[in-house]
């Protein structure tokens, strides 16, 4: 017999609070890494959850989280021996449901915090390093207490933790990926910038090609070897020689400085020093050049100067190639003769570097938001909740979405309309449902054995059955990175 889709009921009015959320950010620089944390972090207390950040004394994380208006912590160095016990202390006063950790010194004072009882929190690993945390009994022990890692490049995700998951250390699932992202201040300062003053802060002339290094000056970003390939360009008889910008701090400034003297380019080389506001320096260049030694993730700094149109220069390393592509976005390059005939080859044509801009800007604009990142780690967040907290931690939160209910003879089905899902139910499992829906009450579900509420609750919520009453949970139609549904792994 067909029977007819039930419709649910009104949807629950008022919401208790969401989750509390802490993250835990290591080092005292402000760079890729940081940013990437601080919108993570500014997203989900937008959403609604309540975020504390726990972040080094004096370091430029608790300053900018500060100036957004975030709660901080401020504990010693997360390397020192103190630091396990201020995060002991935090954890007991806040008693989060979720820990975030970003680098493998803060992961390690949770971890020795939780084993000392301070909190049962569910444990997320944001991995940006381009370096393998390895193997040991030390690393097995640490990531032991890690429910969910994200990776910010898929080649991360297979050089880094295929091993590890190969190993048994972890298992498939527990390892996603959640590229960076641009938030819109960013994307509207680089829309709002004044390319013609920026320039002229930079003493540029006006028909004088720019190359931009946005880096820390540091061994692995190689910014000797731009220097080297600036140095060898075959300079436009009919136009001013190119400049080179370094924006930037660093232990290498001063090599760099007299490097620039040995190659007889000093004249034409600026460094600024570390840039709070990188949107005019970027407005004012006509390329951005990065050539790491190490494997990138997904470098912030490429991604800004493609959302300005801006034509990139990059190493074939890690993560780069995921999102640059050669000789439509820019030029992907392999050594130093490589790196010398893309920049002559930019310089040469400036139409074609216009062209490269223009796709790179509607590349990363279009599928490279942290807008977006956020929507899905909100939705992941949620799904993390269910499978390691109690259901009611999220239930009490969510609202039905429009979803349809058929009875059958033997139990029956949930479709939702918007997300094509559908899920069928056995006969007792099927009767809560129906009257959680007609109640608009979602809680109601905790009517069903404990065994099953969470897997139920998991499985509604990733289908879009449930979603978050202000809107802000992804729904299983949309993408963390527009390349596959936010139900899927990895």
């Amino acid at each position: 017999m067909d029977h007819p889709w039930l419709m649910p009921g009104n949807l629950r009015e008022g919401c208790s609070e969401l989750m509390e959320i802490i993250f835990t950010v290591s080092d005292q620089v402000w760079g890729g890494k940081h940013r990437y944390m601080h919108d993570m972090a500014l997203g989900l207390a937008q959403a609604g959850h309540t975020v504390t950040v726990l972040a080094e004394e004096g370091g430029a994380m608790l300053q900018q989280c500060r100036a957004a208006g975030v709660t901080t912590v401020s504990v010693p160095a997360f390397a020192s021996d103190d630091a396990a016990e201020a995060v002991r202390k935090a954890l007991r006063h806040r008693r989060p449901h979720i820990v975030c950790v970003s680098g493998r010194a803060d992961a390690a004072a949770v971890h020795h915090a939780q084993s000392q009882g301070a909190t049962d929190a569910a444990v997320c690993l944001f991995r940006h390093s381009a370096f393998p945390l390895g193997t040991t009994d030390e690393v097995r022990d640490l990531l032991a207490g890690v429910n969910l890692v994200f990776t910010t490049s898929r080649e991360q995700r297979q050089r880094q933790f295929e091993p590890l998951i190969n190993a048994g250390v972890l298992k498939d699932e527990q390892v996603e990926i959640l590229t960076s992202g641009l938030g819109e201040p960013l994307l509207a300062a680089l829309d709002a910038a004044d390319r013609g003053a920026a320039r002229k802060e930079l003493g540029a002339e006006l028909d004088q090609f720019v190359f931009l290094v946005l880096a820390r000056l540091a061994w692995e970003k190689g910014i000797d070897q731009v220097i080297d390939a600036f140095a060898d360009l075959e300079l436009p008889p009919d136009a001013a020689p190119p400049l080179l910008v370094v924006a930037g701090e660093g232990p290498l400034e001063a090599e760099l400085r007299g490097q620039t003297i040995e190659r007889g380019v000093a004249e034409r080389v600026r460094f600024l020093g570390h840039q709070d506001h990188v949107a005019p320096v970027i407005k004012a260049s006509d390329a951005v050049v990065l050539t790491s030694t190490v494997p990138e993730t997904g470098p912030l700094a490429l991604k800004e100067a493609m959302a300005a149109s801006r034509p990139v220069i990059a190493s074939v390393q890690g993560g780069i190639p995921e999102f640059v592509e050669d000789e439509r976005h820019g030029l992907l390059v392999i050594d130093d003769e490589d790196l010398r005939q893309a920049m002559q080859q930019l310089l040469s044509d400036r139409e074609a570097a216009e062209t490269m801009g223009a796709a790179g800007s509607e590349s990363i604009r279009g599928g490279h938001r942290a807008v977006r990142r956020v929507e899905y780690l909100v939705h992941r967040l949620d799904l993390l909740a269910l499978e390691q907290l109690a259901p009611e931690t999220v239930l009490h939160e969510v609202v039905w979405d429009d979803v349809r209910l058929r009875e059958e003879t033997q139990g029956g089905f949930v479709f939702v309309p918007r997300t094509s899902h559908i899920m069928e139910l056995d006969s007792a499992t099927y009767a809560v449902v129906h009257t959680a829906v007609e109640a608009g009450d979602p809680l109601q579900l905790i009517k069903l054995p404990e065994e099953t509420l969470g897997v139920l609750a998991h499985r509604l919520y990733a289908m879009g059955a449930l979603v978050r009453q202000d809107g802000q949970a992804t729904p299983a139609a949309r993408t963390a990175d527009g390349e596959r549904p936010v139900t899927e792994p990895a």
